[in-house]
């Protein structure tokens, strides 16, 4: 079983909540307990934090015996007043996946650590990376779907997307544009059509968002 396998030294508190988890009014929707072992089946596992107030949020997530990261393989999604944040571990082993926040209205570019899980992934197998995230992303988007696009793969994708406040989104793959249609405010949908052209393996494939002005920023990333 997986939870008989010993925990990694860690130092001493890093574990869990962190001082300014309370103070930034933040609560465990799911796992409370910070030590994370996945099933031999689980491919992926989905952590959901709460937020009193509006908090700015960002991740790391490092593979403990490799001791590199690996962020390709978390993504942050906002619902509501919750940050999701789906984990996909590539390879078995133990991975430390540092949450940081920051309170909308508190000035300073630095985010601050807040709550601390390891997770430990007895098997996987062709594991997808999950798209590259910008920090625009991160301000209240949620993505349905695709979570993920294997690599090579080549016809319809379906995008749903919920991005506040954005007046236009638009898919970019090589130099071909495809607008979403906005089917409620801030909710945004549409197919893509990969078998269009002939996109050598890593093209990139960008979701493209207008907010004010005529500037698209580019939130998320995938590589195709």
């Amino acid at each position: 079983m997986a939870e008989a396998v010993p925990l990694p030294k860690l130092t001493e508190g890093y574990l869990g909540k962190q001082a300014k988890f309370d103070e930034y009014g933040l609560i465990n929707v799911s796992h409370p307990d910070p030590v994370i072992y996945m099933a031999e089946d689980q491919s992926e596992v989905e952590i959901i934090i709460g937020t009193s107030s509006p908090t700015r949020v960002t991740t790391k997530m490092l593979s403990y015996e490799r001791k590199q990261e690996c962020n390709d393989y978390a993504l942050v999604r906002c619902l509501g007043p919750n940050y999701c944040f789906l984990i996909r571990p590539p390879l078995p082993g133990f991975y430390k996946f540092q949450i940081y926040a920051l309170p909308q209205g508190e000035a300073g570019p630095s985010f601050i650590g807040v709550y601390n899980y390891i997770i430990y992934c007895p098997r996987a197998e062709n594991v997808s990376a999950l798209p590259k995230q910008y920090p625009m992303w991160k301000d209240g988007c949620y993505l349905t779907e695709p979570v993920d696009i294997p690599k090579g793969f080549r016809g319809d994708v379906r995008f749903k997307l919920q991005i506040p406040k954005a007046r236009d989104v638009q898919i970019k793959v090589g130099e071909d544009w495809t607008q979403l249609t906005q089917v409620e405010p801030g909710v945004f949908e549409g197919t893509v059509d990969l078998s269009q052209s002939n996109y050598p393996i890593g093209t990139k494939a960008k979701v493209n968002v207008k907010f004010a002005g005529n500037k698209f920023n580019t939130l998320l990333e995938y590589t195709i």
